[in-house]
Parts: C-alpha cells; sequence; structure tokens
C-alpha cells in the first residue's frame, strides 16, 4: 500500500509563518481572530488536498493565494469596515474558504480532469480568471464609500456580511476556474525556482564581491575619518568620527545609492572616495548581470549539445 506523501505540508510553513507576521503587527483586530485565519487557511488546504490526492502544486498555490487573501481582508476590514462587530470578521473571513471547498467538491470530477493535465488545455484560462477577478475587484472599490455613510454598526454588519457572501458565491460558482489558474500558477512558480536554482553559483559569486566593495570601502571610510585631524562626517547631526559599524552601514547605503541623510560626508577627500566607490558598484552590477545572464546562456547551450 502506497503511503501517503506528507510533503505538501511543508507548503504550509510558509504561509503560517506570513499570517503570524500580519497578526503581530495588527492592532485593530484581536488575537482570537488570527487564530480564525490561522485554523481556516490550514484546514482549508488541508481539505483541498484530502479532496485531491496529489495536488501538492495546487496546494502550494492555493496557500500563498489564501495569504494573499488574508492580507487583503485585515486590509479592508481595517480601512473600509472598522465599525464592523468582531464576531462579523471572525464570520466573514472563512465564508470564501468554505464556499471555494464547497465548490470543488461539488465540482470534483470537472477539477480531477484538470489536475490530472501536464498544463490546462484552456486558450481562454486567464481571460475566465479575469471575468472573476473583476467583478472582486469592483466590489472591493464600491467598499471604499463605506466610510463616507454614517450608519449604525448593525447596518455595518449586515453589509459586511453580504459582500462576504457575495464574493463566496462567486468563489463558489467559479471553483474550477480557480484551480485551474491555479496549476498555471503553480507551474510557472515550480519553473522560476528551477532557473532560481541555477543561478545558485553565479549570485553566490556577485553577492561575494558586492561584499567585498562594501567593507573595503568602509574600511577606507573608518581608516581615512581616524587618520584626520578633523572628523569628515556628521552622523545623527553631531560631527564626529564614524565607527566600523557605521561606516559599514555608510557603505551600504552609498553602494546602494538610497542615501538617508543620516550620515553625510564634510570633507572633499571623503567626498572623492565617496565617488568612486558608486562608479564601481555600477560597473559591478553591469559586469555582474552580464556575466549571470551568460552563465545561463552557455548553461542552456550545454544542456543542448547534451541532448540526443
Amino acid at each position: 500500500m502506497k503511503r501517503p506523501d506528507y510533503k505538501w505540508l511543508s507548503t504550509l510553513a510558509p504561509t503560517a509563518l506570513l499570517l503570524i507576521l500580519i497578526a503581530l503587527s495588527l492592532q485593530t483586530l484581536e488575537s482570537l481572530f488570527f487564530l480564525v485565519t490561522l485554523v481556516t487557511v490550514l484546514a482549508g488546504v488541508a481539505a483541498f488536498y484530502l479532496m485531491f490526492p496529489g495536488s501538492r502544486l495546487v496546494s502550494i498555490a492555493l496557500t500563498n493565494f489564501l495569504a494573499i487573501y488574508a492580507c487583503l481582508f485585515v486590509f479592508f476590514v481595517e480601512t473600509n469596515f472598522h465599525a464592523v462587530s468582531l464576531w462579523a470578521v471572525r464570520v466573514g473571513f472563512p465564508l470564501p474558504i468554505a464556499a471555494f471547498l464547497g465548490g470543488a467538491l461539488w465540482r470534483r470530477a470537472e477539477i480531477r480532469a484538470i489536475l490530472g493535465q501536464e498544463r490546462p488545455q484552456d486558450p481562454d484560462l486567464f481571460q475566465r480568471a479575469f471575468r472573476w477577478l473583476f467583478p472582486l475587484a469592483v466590489l472591493g472599490a464600491f467598499t471604499f464609500l463605506l466610510p463616507g455613510w454614517v450608519l449604525a454598526p448593525p447596518a455595518h454588519n449586515a453589509i459586511f456580511l453580504a459582500a462576504m457572501a457575495v464574493i463566496a458565491a462567486m468563489v463558489f460558482w467559479v471553483s474550477a476556474d480557480v484551480c485551474a489558474f491555479l496549476i498555471e500558477t503553480g507551474l510557472l512558480f515550480e519553473e522560476f525556482f528551477q532557473r532560481l536554482s541555477g543561478l545558485f553559483v553565479p549570485a553566490f559569486t556577485f553577492f561575494t564581491f558586492y561584499t567585498l566593495n562594501v567593507i573595503v570601502f568602509a574600511a577606507f571610510y573608518r581608516i581615512v575619518d581616524r587618520l584626520s585631524e578633523v572628523p569628515d562626517f556628521m552622523v545623527a547631526g553631531e560631527v564626529r568620527d564614524i565607527t566600523f559599524l557605521e561606516s559599514l552601514y555608510f557603505s551600504i547605503i552609498t553602494l546602494s545609492t538610497v542615501g538617508y541623510g543620516d550620515i553625510v560626508p564634510l570633507s572633499n577627500p571623503m567626498r572623492v572616495i565617496i565617488s568612486v566607490q558608486i562608479v564601481v558598484g555600477v560597473m559591478l552590477l553591469l559586469f555582474g548581470f552580464s556575466e549571470i545572464i551568460s552563465y545561463v546562456r552557455e548553461r542552456k547551450a550545454g544542456d543542448g549539445r547534451g541532448e540526443p
């Protein structure tokens, strides 16, 4: 008897971590809502996988989409439905997820046929996705009118739950289209990470040179400032010698051309060194990207020659 594949459980970890970060950053929603969110998302993905064993690729895409849904849900609640009762929030969040699972169960034969394909054989897949995403976007845009209305809390609760019920009904109806969209998205993610893994060596090499640039110029800033008779930097509004950690930080923001303004060079020699680092950094970026692209092309050419 074939043992069940539990590798898909690892796909839940990033989503759970994201939901925990969202919960820690919330101020208007209490901890019970976080528990409802976490349990609903994890249970929803687990239920879908149990209904369609072997759909690990879709489970990966589904966990990420549910995390995005959680972020959007919190955004709309805090922005447009801040007067809604917490019980309504707890009830409203699971509705679309439950509707999706119900629709998947109802159309399980169609979804199993889609999952059996290597890629969804539907040239109008993204057009169909747009047809159900567009009404959801319109509904979300409509909710921005609510903060201007003077309504009692029961009315806010009713409008909120009605909106979530409409979303749930739409998700229930297009559950098969959503699955096809998730399959295509999952395949694109898989291809992206496969290509990304092939870039590990050149990317690590580029990162090494980038780090050396940061450290070498940070040392220059620190040494020149120490040898100078007067401080060459103004740090947080105070003219003083720069520390090595501050020189590292300044080297990073200089190389990235961010320039927060919390550390400012005062002397012309220091400005010359900074200019040199900027030029070297730009050249490093240009040559680094060029070498990564060349590496990818040579690797593809080598794979092509190895084929029969």
